[in-house]
C-alpha cells in the first residue's frame, strides 16, 4: 500500500540533555529522496541544517546553512569518466575553494590529490601495497617530496604494526595493536627511540561489556570508559579518571516512537568538557584504528 508523501517522511530526533539544557539533531527525508538534519539550540531555535541529496547524474551533494538558512558552504562528490572519485569543496557563494581526486592505476595502487580552487596540487597521499600485504602510505608535497609515511604491516603471530616515518624515513612513532588468548586487544604507542609513550586496552567483563582502558607511559590509568546495554537495547557509557571518578555518564535510550534520547551527565571541568566533545564526534571510538 502506498503512503502518501507528507506520511513517507521519515523524523527522528536526537536529544542531548547536557546539565539540564537540551539541544536537538531532527532528520527528515522530503519527496524528492533528500535527507534533512536540523539543528536546533535548547530554546528550539534553529541554528544550523545540512541537506544530503543526489542530482540527476549521481552525483552526491551536501548543503550546509547557518543561522537565517544562510548558505555556508557545500560539498559535491562525484566520479569522472576514468572511475576517478573527485571531491569538490564550495562556499557559502558557490565559489569552488578545494578538492580532492581519488584514483588508482592499473597496479592497484591508490593516489589521493589535494588541489586548491585553481586545480593546482598543494599535497598527495599515495598507498601502494607490497607481495607481503605490507601497505605503505606516502605523504607528499606540492612538487612531490616526501614530507611522512606510514607502513603497516602484520607479523606472523597477526600483531599489527603502522611506523611512522619522518621526511628521511627516519622512524619517529609506531602503534602496535596485540591480541591475547581471550580477545583482549591492546594498542601500544611507542617514540622514535622505542620507548612506550602510551597503549589503549580493549576487553570485555562477564557481562560482555566493553571496556577501554588508557595508560600512559609509566603504565598508569589515564581514563577507563565502560559501555554497557541493558535487555531494551539502551546504552550507558561511564567515564571514570585516573583516580577513578565518574568524569562522565552518557545514557542513550529510544522510545516507542524510535527516537533516540542521549542524556549526558558530567563534571563542568575542562577534562570533562574535552572528554564529551571526543565522545560526541566520535561515539564508537574510530579514531583509535
Amino acid at each position: 500500500m502506498k503512503m502518501k508523501p507528507l506520511l513517507s517522511l521519515i523524523f527522528l530526533t536526537v536529544a542531548i540533555a547536557v546539565n539540564a539544557q537540551t539541544y536537538s539533531i531532527s532528520k527528515t527525508v522530503n519527496i524528492l529522496g533528500d535527507t534533512i538534519e536540523t539543528y536546533k539550540d535548547k530554546n528550539g531555535k534553529e541554528i544550523a541544517t545540512t541537506k544530503y541529496s543526489t542530482d540527476i547524474l549521481g552525483n552526491k551533494i551536501k548543503t550546509f546553512t547557518g543561522l537565517n538558512g544562510k548558505n555556508t558552504g557545500s560539498i559535491k562528490k562525484s566520479k569522472d569518466i576514468l572511475g576517478n572519485e573527485i571531491a569538490e569543496w564550495y562556499d557559502g557563494n558557490g565559489r569552488e575553494i578545494r578538492s580532492t581526486k581519488k584514483s588508482t592505476d592499473i597496479l592497484g595502487n591508490k593516489t589521493v590529490a589535494f588541489l586548491d580552487k585553481n586545480g593546482r596540487q598543494t599535497a598527495a597521499i599515495q598507498t601502494s601495497t607490497d607481495i607481503l600485504g605490507n601497505e605503505t602510505k606516502r605523504i607528499t608535497d606540492a612538487n612531490g617530496r616526501d614530507i611522512r609515511s606510514i607502513q603497516k604491516s602484520t607479523d606472523i603471530l597477526g600483531n599489527k604494526t603502522i611506523a611512522i616515518l619522518d621526511e628521511n624515513r627516519r622512524q619517529i612513532a609506531a602503534i602496535q595493536t596485540s591480541t591475547d588468548i581471550l580477545g583482549n586487544e591492546t594498542k601500544t604507542v611507542t617514540g622514535p627511540r622505542g620507548e612506550t609513550i602510551g597503549s589503549i586496552q580493549k576487553s570485555k567483563d562477564i557481562f560482555g561489556d566493553e571496556i577501554i582502558t588508557f595508560y600512559n607511559g609509566r603504565g598508569q590509568t589515564n581514563t577507563t570508559i565502560k559501555t554497557s546495554t541493558d535487555i531494551f537495547g539502551n546504552k550507558t557509557k561511564t567515564i571514570t579518571g585516573q583516580n577513578g571518578q565518574q568524569l562522565l555518564s552518557i545514557n542513550t535510550t529510544n522510545d516507542i516512537f524510535g527516537n533516540t534520547i542521549t542524556s549526558v551527565n558530567g563534571n563542568e571541568d575542562i577534562e570533562s568538557e574535552k572528554l564529551l566533545m571526543d565522545l560526541l564526534l566520535d561515539p564508537e571510538g574510530d579514531s583509535v584504528q
